[in-house]
């Protein structure tokens, strides 16, 4: 009776660290897959800021080609005004 009790109590002992096992392993996976997720979440960011690294530098690219051809077109319309059109 006593070795039945103790029997039965060992194999839910046993049964009880298999489920903690069990579990270690899926929290395990888990947080494997958590640091893959982040790790991509990182390579996604360093992305965005480069595109945005970009996109600023061909901004200011545009923004100074702009105002050169501004000051070509005002030169250009002070050289032409020079010419009258006879009606």
């Amino acid at each position: 009776m006593y070795a039945e009790k103790a029997s039965t109590s060992l194999r839910e002992v046993v049964d009880g660290i298999q489920a903690i096992a069990d579990s270690a392993k899926k929290i395990k996976e888990i947080s494997i897959e958590q640091a893959d997720s982040m790790e991509q979440v990182e390579v996604t960011a360093e992305r965005i800021a480069e595109v945005v690294q970009n996109n600023s530098a061909a901004a200011q690219e545009t923004s100074a080609t702009s105002e050169e051809l501004t000051a070509q077109a005002t030169t250009l319309s002070g050289m032409v005004s020079v010419f009258k059109l006879r009606q």
